[in-house]
């Protein structure tokens, strides 16, 4: 008779089911726990991402560009936000002209700044114990970059390269009746469409109903040359800021999404945004009275009035653009800024 082997195999199997389990708990550790490795990483980046543009607003000034994205991460870890992050000030890194924040790109132009963001996350693993691997550390850094635009699409008006820009200070922005160059027979404070602009004049000025080809078209420079825009009325202007249909700038700017905006807190598109270069009186009467860009300036359009004197109310603000060129060699501040955001 044969000795029975049953035995053995039992045994056999027993080892390859501790050694599956083994393996099984090994998977188990490397999806759950890499997965919230994962997800930290995720939450270290949107929180990176929304202090650095937090900062933005504040440069060139680092201290404040710093105050403001670490109020932004802690505003980020408040209760029921998500994943707690941290960041410190050693993890901001301020980078003024001619430093190079980003690896393998130019240096900063003259008046260009950034500022690096840096916020990471303890995660402590739970199936990866079992292997003695007790936790990591996400981390994810953004970088924003701040400069002076060279060019802009324009409202089709023009301020004296003399005003002051006070940001924040109502000011009467209507050269007619305003601060004006002396001595320029027919020109009243606007400008005819740029060259190849495939917009009207009233509607650049409105700024309603544009393509995107009009938009493009109607992007001026520092140092380009524009001519004065002769015969604008009262009714012009009235309808193009103040009241039309529900499509005048002030119509559009105190409604809808815009309804709570004010000249400190405000949505970019708010059409009471207005871009506008200020320029310098290179010669000519009328229709051949020829400006030169020397910068922009963007106000927050506030009131338009018409009598004596008619007016256009209004307080320059520091607005930022998306994309620009930080590498560019302007030598000045033109007024208006471009903000990018790179990791």
């Amino acid at each position: 008779m044969r000795p029975s082997r049953r035995g053995p195999r039992s045994g056999v199997a027993s080892a390859w089911v501790v050694t599956a389990l083994v393996a099984l708990l090994g998977a188990a550790a490397l999806v759950v726990d890499l997965g919230r490795l994962v997800l930290a990483a995720q939450r270290c980046q949107d929180v990176a991402d929304s202090a650095a543009l937090a900062a933005a607003r504040e440069l060139p000034s680092g201290t404040s560009a710093r105050t403001a994205a670490l109020k932004m991460v802690a505003a980020n870890n408040s209760e029921g936000c998500g994943w707690p992050v941290q960041c410190e000030d050693s993890d901001l890194q301020f980078f003024p002209p001619g430093s190079s924040p980003v690896s393998g790109e130019p240096a900063l132009g003259p008046y260009a700044h950034a500022l690096r963001v840096t916020v990471h996350a303890q995660v402590d693993y739970s199936f990866a114990r079992i292997l003695g691997i007790r936790g990591a550390t996400a981390q994810r850094s953004a970088t924003v970059l701040r400069a002076p635009v060279e060019g802009v699409p324009i409202a089709t008006m023009w301020i004296a390269h003399g005003t002051d820009l006070s940001y924040g200070q109502r000011q009467q922005m209507l050269m007619a009746d305003g601060p004006h160059y002396a001595g320029i027979p027919g020109s009243f404070g606007f400008l005819e469409s740029p060259p190849g602009c495939t917009a009207d004049w009233f509607s650049l000025l409105q700024g309603y109903g544009l393509s995107v080809q009009d938009v493009e078209t109607s992007f001026v420079k520092i140092g380009d040359s524009l001519f004065a825009k002769t015969g604008v009325d009262v009714g012009h202007l009235r309808r193009a800021l103040k009241q039309d249909q529900g499509n005048a700038r002030l119509e559009r700017g105190t409604s809808g999404e815009f309804a709570g905006d004010t000249f400190t807190d405000y949505d970019a598109e708010n059409p009471r945004i207005m871009l506008v270069p200020l320029v310098s009186y290179v010669g000519g009467t009328g229709a051949g009275a020829e400006f030169r860009i020397e910068k922009f300036g963007a106000f927050w359009l506030e009131e338009v009035t018409t009598g004596h004197p008619n007016g256009i109310w209004g307080r320059f603000i520091e607005y930022d653009m998306p994309g620009g060129d930080p590498n560019s060699s302007l030598t000045t501040s033109s007024g208006v800024f471009a903000t990018k955001l790179v990791r």
